[in-house]
């Protein structure tokens, strides 16, 4: 293809690209409009509700009639103004956790212009109404918002077409990530792959390798692809920088995937240092205000899980007396903060005796020995007891944890609490976890739960210690109740 068809190329693809931003624009103005109107109505109606609990009068009639809070068009115009400016509107590709943190944030800045104008004018209103009216607000707008998207992606209305550079291993990962995270409103196309071997091929048993980087304007003029995310982290600079050289003008958004998965995110600050971008990952857990902070996040969480733990104890204490009359918890010491001794509390799952059992069936068959070497758990365990096989299903073998968050020696976020015959195949990542206080729940939880690999719980919980933030710990509690009712990954 010489240079003038390669230009002509170009020009076409560019044109189509703005034609499509155009388009885009538009199509998330209207979808927006209708949000914004939907956040109103809901808002409105959180007040109404909070008013009627608060005071005796018909419920219509305070819908309507809402002399228990500041100006209507105030609100309406504070809390517009403050979601347009967290940009809430804008329907980018982020996951529902990221929404909802906006959501909190926006509502929260809203509420505090709203008393502090109040204030200042010695405007009437019930204090009351208008905090719980915004809390109700914020605890509605946020399911709302997801089965909004949810309907927009289902009904094809608005979806964003992703293609995927690399069919490798980090490929594999977004593609399950995005598989996973629809409200993303990513919809892969496919995946572009220099390996002759792949093209044609499924990734994931999804998505076909379209033919290689080469193809990309081929490519680009037969699909409607909106972004391109280049998944070769090990890939070179030079090679990263053609490719997005190469595309820009041509879709809407391009990201890359830098070789440093797994190290940063949540708490990560991206700088620009005079032209060079620099990237910090700060570690929260280090400054004494955010420990403190936790262990009050901890001690709230112990009490509300030490509540449901006495109705619990008392059923699973009936059925373990009549299934073999063992005991009903089971202690097991563990590494704790700092590599000091901890000893774990749990309902007894198993038969008495169990690690003793368990060197023995190693010693018996090599398959066993060499599937707890790898997993360090085995998936259809023979020692494990019919309550045992409820409580592991349901996660609730962990609850009398709870106790040892309350104690101190747990946290109710935080990486798996390692035996101590595993730290010599925990390397390195060993200094790494006994940082923090070992947790009920963790990223390992929440990723793939006893589907991963020993390697990967590592990483993830090496993940977590470096990026740790209360937003985090509140995202895993979130994905923990979510992986629980789906009982996935649980044996």
């Amino acid at each position: 293809m010489n240079m003038e068809s390669i230009t002509q190329e170009t020009d076409i693809l560019t044109k189509n690209l703005e034609k499509k931003i155009v388009l885009r624009g538009i199509k998330k103005a209207i979808l927006g409009t209708i949000l914004a109107f939907s956040d109103l109505l809901i808002l409105y109606f959180s007040f109404a509700i909070v008013s009627y609990l608060k005071y005796d009068g018909e419920f219509i009639r305070n819908l309507f009639y809402l002399k228990d809070i500041p100006s209507l068009y105030l609100i309406s115009f504070i809390f517009i103004l403050s979601f347009l400016f967290n940009k809430l509107y804008s329907f980018k590709t982020y996951l529902f956790w990221d929404e909802m943190k906006n959501i909190i944030k926006a509502s929260f800045f809203s509420l505090i212009i709203l008393l502090l104008f109040s204030f200042l004018n010695k405007v009437y209103y019930s204090r009351f109404v208008v905090i719980y009216g915004i809390t109700l607000f914020v605890l509605l707008d946020m399911p709302f918002r997801y089965i909004y998207r949810k309907i927009l992606y289902k009904l094809n209305i608005f979806k964003t077409n992703v293609l995927i550079i690399g069919a490798g291993e980090m490929g594999k990962i977004i593609s399950d990530k995005i598989k996973a995270h629809t409200f993303t409103t990513y919809n892969i196309v496919g995946f572009l792959d220099d390996d002759e071997a792949k093209i044609g091929k499924k990734i994931n048993d999804n998505y076909k390798v379209l033919g290689k980087t080469k193809d990309i304007d081929k490519i680009l003029s037969q699909k409607n692809i909106d972004e391109i995310i280049i998944a070769i982290p090990t890939a070179k600079r030079e090679t990263i920088s053609k490719i997005i050289s190469h595309l820009e003008g041509k879709v809407r958004r391009i990201k890359f995937i830098p070789d440093m998965y797994g190290l940063i995110t949540f708490s990560t600050d991206i700088q620009d240092f005079d032209g060079v971008m620099t990237i910090s990952a700060s570690q929260g857990l280090l400054n004494p205000i955010n420990r403190i902070l936790k262990r009050v996040f901890d001690i709230i969480g112990g009490l509300i899980g030490g509540i449901f733990l006495i109705p619990l104890t008392i059923y699973v204490w009936i059925k373990i007396k009549l299934e073999d009359k063992g005991p009903v918890f089971f202690t097991q010491k563990r590494i704790g903060q700092n590599g000091k001794d901890i000893h774990i509390l749990k309902f007894r799952s198993m038969i008495v005796d169990a690690e003793k059992v368990l060197f023995e069936m190693m010693e018996k068959d090599p398959k066993i020995k060499e599937e707890y070497l790898t997993h360090k758990k085995l998936k259809n365990d023979p020692r494990i007891t019919k309550i045992g096989k409820f409580l592991r299903k349901t996660s609730l073998d962990e609850f009398p944890q709870f106790i040892n968050v309350l104690k101190g020696n747990m946290s109710i976020v935080g990486p798996r609490p390692y035996l101590h015959r595993e730290i010599p195949d925990m390397k390195e990542s060993y200094y790494s976890i006994i940082k923090v206080k070992p947790g009920i729940t963790g990223m390992w939880q929440v990723s793939g739960r006893n589907d991963l690999d020993f390697e990967e719980r590592l990483k993830l919980d090496e993940y977590y210690v470096r990026n740790w933030s209360l937003w985090l710990d509140i995202i895993i509690i979130l994905k923990t109740i979510k992986a629980v009712l789906d009982k996935k990954g649980a044996y």
